[in-house]
């Protein structure tokens, strides 16, 4: 057992050491990993945290993971549930001293669950699931360890829809169409 855990720890070791990124190769600081929230997210009925990992020079990963019905209810239907993202990004044009920062496209993934009272004042709960893929442009701007990100995108959508089409995460239009925008801040670390 222990020469499996020396083993393991050694080459995790030697992955990390290997990493395509290494100091000395430019002079960007070597910050691989940013944790942000969704700003204002509070304030549509959700709080959202993503983390982001770069995993190859200009490319990275990010998944998000958010509690739908914390902060203020603007349609009054008390939503409960959660979302989650993933995506990948591609950094087009990259930010001089930064590994993380830069102009990109992120294909993505997101899963919108959580259920809600219906407005027709029955008192009825209504369960919605959306699933959307979806296309993004943005650019991710990084000072020291701040980390400062906007976004927008568009993608297609399935599963059961909400009466508002707002899904904490995308809006839904025409039955098929997913709508995405959003302002990020966090730490680079």
């Amino acid at each position: 057992m222990r020469n499996l855990l020396k083993t393991t720890t050694l080459v995790l070791l030697i992955l990390n050491l290997a990493h395509p990124l290494q100091a000395g190769e430019d002079n960007r600081p070597i910050h691989r990993n940013a944790l942000k929230t969704t700003f204002l997210s509070l304030i549509t009925g959700s709080a959202k945290l993503t983390y982001e990992r770069v995993v190859f020079p200009e490319q990275s990963v990010e998944v998000t993971a958010g509690i739908i019905g914390v902060g203020f209810d603007k349609f009054r239907v008390n939503p409960k549930g959660g979302l989650v993202r993933a995506g990948y990004k591609f950094n087009l044009l990259q930010q001089a001293n930064s590994t993380l920062g830069g102009l990109y496209v992120r294909p993505e993934y997101a899963w919108s669950f959580f259920d809600y009272d219906a407005r027709n004042g029955s008192g009825d709960r209504i369960r919605s699931s959306m699933q959307t893929i979806m296309g993004c442009i943005g650019y991710q701007h990084v000072i020291k360890r701040l980390v400062l990100e906007g976004f927008v995108g568009a993608g297609i959508e399935w599963g059961e829809p909400v009466e508002l089409q707002y899904h904490h995460g995308f809006v839904e239009r025409y039955g098929w169409l997913t709508l995405t925008f959003g302002v990020r801040v966090g730490v680079a670390f």
